[in-house]
């Protein structure tokens, strides 16, 4: 996507700086996630989330895409639920 960095060394996702209405500059925050934005943001391995979010997944991942035609889309609130009801330790 236009304008946006992924670091694959330090596995994070970052938005670029929005220009707001004073001239100030903003992070831009996006609901949903590609795969690989949604990996990063968990810190697991793209294939993780790939092998889970089939229609016929042996092992299906605990949060369910949004499918844009071919295009999985991951709602960070629901990656947010999902990290913050793992367990500690």
């Amino acid at each position: 996507m236009a304008g946006e960095r992924f670091s694959e060394q330090s596995r994070s996702f970052t938005n670029p700086p929005v220009k707001g209405v004073n001239g100030e500059h903003s992070r831009a925050t996006r609901r949903m996630l590609s795969t690989r934005e949604a990996a990063a943001y968990l810190g697991l391995a793209p294939r993780t989330l790939w092998n889970g979010s089939g229609r016929k997944a042996a092992n299906p991942f605990p949060i369910k895409p949004k499918r844009w035609g071919k295009k999985l889309l991951w709602d960070i609130r629901d990656l947010d639920k999902f990290a913050d009801g793992l367990p500690i330790g």
